[in-house]
């Protein structure tokens, strides 16, 4: 897949490993959790919605059930192991959000956090809610 460390021709290698093994079968987004908290996929259909995804790994247009999907997805890791082929769909559902967000090249279709402190506001946060004990093991 190329030279150690090259992020950008991991994921371009991993797309095109995805998009050839995919049945679009739809066991990883019947595992998922998160499907039933997203508003475009009250009704959707497993297989169109993967197919979907599969859209945006190309870098073609979105459809909303992707898009809602990517926005739900916590990487609770429950559809990797559904997948009869071996694919990581946590990963897929990852380089998904990476491409809606434009940022292999292709045009921004989903908003991201563009807040440069947002990483640290998180920190700050999740210090308040930790004992000290919790604290020092989450450090190291």
């Amino acid at each position: 897949m190329g030279k150690p460390g090259n992020l950008r021709v991991f994921i371009d290698g991993f797309i095109a490993d995805t998009l050839e093994r995919c049945t679009r079968c739809g066991r990883c987004y019947e595992a998922c959790p998160m499907t039933p908290y997203a508003e475009h996929l009250k009704e959707a259909a497993a297989p169109a919605v993967v197919s979907d995804l599969l859209e945006v790994l190309r870098g073609r247009a979105a459809s909303e059930q992707a898009l809602d999907w990517i926005r739900v997805c916590t990487q609770s890791a429950s559809c990797i192991d559904a997948c009869p082929e071996g694919i990581n769909a946590m990963l897929m559902l990852r380089v998904g959000r990476i491409a809606a967000l434009g940022s292999l090249g292709g045009a921004r279709r989903l908003e991201g956090r563009d807040d440069p402190l947002f990483f640290r506001r998180i920190t700050a946060f999740a210090e308040t809610q930790l004992t000290p004990d919790e604290l020092a093991r989450w450090r190291r």
